[in-house]
């Protein structure tokens, strides 16, 4: 039987994160496709975008060079692409963070005819949150509020109450059908540059783009927060405002060369405030 090819796909810039890359790697390698009951089906392939030494990486790397904050994560589907001949290579394409953990199993679960993407935890938690959907009617990252109706069962599976789940997809993983991904990464890459043309940057970078492409085109997969699950030194925030309802696969790493006294202060008052 034939394997199914996987290309996972990662970028590594600046010295700070040079230290993930490995871990991924390595996080890959025992849990992504990896159970003894599926493994024999999937052949994966890490590759990795950065400016580290290539001798310091164990997988393959393209080099690039280093950028500032947010071209790293807004201009990925840019590098990627210039790489399209070798991703075509492969059956399914995924993205993940490289500064992520994998923690638990990942299997077939994130394989479909079509687009994964993962809910965003803050937004799949907390439902008086309001999703930060692109704002401004000018990007062309803009989108209204899309969301699914969702139905509460009682014990007897009787609907009991319907309710609107505002759906808000992070940027950390995502991926899907080679054919698929590439379609949305070509979409993305010249949203991206016309924001550039109004000399604008989406709210939230590429994850702004990446929502306004699922709104018009609708993921077969939707995956829950077991994979972008957040990963703190603050448990109590972590306890109160992620909540701890699903098993963590991937987590959000904190790094400490990332977090501000200003940022702990906001934290300390949305929590006096819950």
């Amino acid at each position: 039987m034939d394997k199914k090819k996987i290309g996972i796909v990662c970028i590594c810039v600046n010295q700070n994160y040079w230290q993930f890359a490995n871990e991924m790697l390595w996080g890959l390698d025992t849990f992504f496709l990896k159970h003894h009951s599926i493994r024999d089906k999937y052949e994966t392939e890490f590759m990795l975008w950065s400016d580290m030494p290539i001798e310091s990486f164990k997988g393959k790397v393209f080099p690039i060079e280093p950028v500032e904050w947010p071209m790293p994560t807004l201009m990925r589907y840019h590098l990627f692409l210039q790489q399209e001949e070798e991703l075509q290579k492969f059956d399914y394409i995924f993205y993940i963070d490289v500064d992520m953990r994998i923690t638990d199993w990942i299997g077939e679960e994130i394989l479909g005819e079509g687009l994964t993407a993962a809910q965003h935890p803050m937004y799949a938690l907390r439902q008086n949150l309001q999703p930060p959907y692109e704002p401004n009617p000018e990007s062309s990252a803009y989108i209204n509020r899309p969301g699914r109706i969702m139905e509460e069962l009682n014990a007897r599976g009787e609907i009991v109450n319907k309710r609107f789940e505002p759906l808000y997809y992070a940027g950390g993983f995502q991926g899907g059908k080679t054919e698929d991904f590439i379609k949305a990464m070509k979409v993305m890459r010249k949203s991206i540059d016309e924001d550039f043309g109004r000399n604008y940057i989406a709210r939230w970078n590429d994850e702004s783009h990446w929502n306004r492409y699922l709104f018009e085109n609708s993921p077969v997969i939707v995956l829950n927060p077991s994979y972008i699950y957040p990963d703190s030194l603050i448990q109590d925030y972590y306890f109160k405002i992620w909540g701890r309802n699903y098993s963590p696969k991937i987590m959000t790493l904190t790094k400490p060369f990332t977090t501000t006294s200003e940022g702990g202060q906001e934290v300390n008052q949305l929590m006096r405030t819950m």
